[in-house]
């Protein structure tokens, strides 16, 4: 099946929990299945060892840590074993 692209809707966004589509938002503003609406992510730790916070962009979430900078959301799951 050939689904037209639409910019800014053609990326599919995966749970950071179960791997499954996401469909939903949480508390913190990131992309859940609907399983995982009422879990947060906690304890995220960055490269360096400092722990990371979650912000909200113009694009998307991201990770803010104090030594290292603004990390990308992706970097920052990996960095966590999460993704």
């Amino acid at each position: 099946m050939y689904r037209k692209k639409i910019y800014g809707r053609s990326k599919e966004s995966k749970c950071p929990f179960c791997d499954s589509t996401a469909s939903a938002m949480n508390n913190q503003g990131i992309l859940v299945c609907q399983r995982h609406i009422k879990d947060e992510l906690k304890n995220l730790k960055c490269m360096c060892g400092e722990p990371l916070d979650i912000m909200q962009g113009k694009w998307g979430p991201y990770f803010r840590c104090i030594n290292c900078g603004n990390i990308s959301y992706k970097k920052g799951l990996e960095a966590n074993s999460l993704l």
